[in-house]
């Protein structure tokens, strides 16, 4: 039976990549010491930037449309809180450690990548859909 807001279906086609996505995240900072190089340069915030401004943009996209200010704000408020445990669990992995400076770069790049999606995703009015 179809709704308003999709089929069971539409649901699995528009959230396999954020879903995969999130799954990469967690892979990703469970690696122990992973020797990226220039953490004490912040250069590492780069990555975390990197890394959530693409879940950010994954996210926005598998929202239903129309997106409205409530649907957007949850969506951020769900990427800061994974955010926030990925970062506590990485620190039981050895030469990692949680920090609140890695957490606001998930939480800044999550919501550039939000804005981005939402912006062209709200503009591209005459395109269809990829997602339906």
């Amino acid at each position: 039976m179809s709704t308003s807001r999709g089929t069971a279906a539409s649901w699995t086609s528009r959230w396999r990549l954020p879903l995969i996505w999130t799954g990469a995240i967690l892979v990703a900072t469970s690696w122990p010491n992973p020797h990226l190089g220039s953490v004490e340069t912040g250069a590492d915030k780069i990555v975390h930037f990197g890394m959530y401004g693409v879940l950010g943009f994954l996210v926005t996209r598998a929202l239903v449309r129309p997106r409205t200010s409530v649907d957007l704000l949850a969506a951020l408020a769900w990427m800061t809180v994974f955010a926030m445990l990925d970062e506590v669990h990485q620190f039981w992995i050895p030469g990692r450690d949680a920090s609140v400076g890695d957490w606001t770069a998930d939480i800044l790049g999550a919501t550039v990548g939000l804005l981005v999606a939402n912006h062209l995703f709200s503009t591209a009015h005459a395109r269809p859909d990829p997602l339906t």
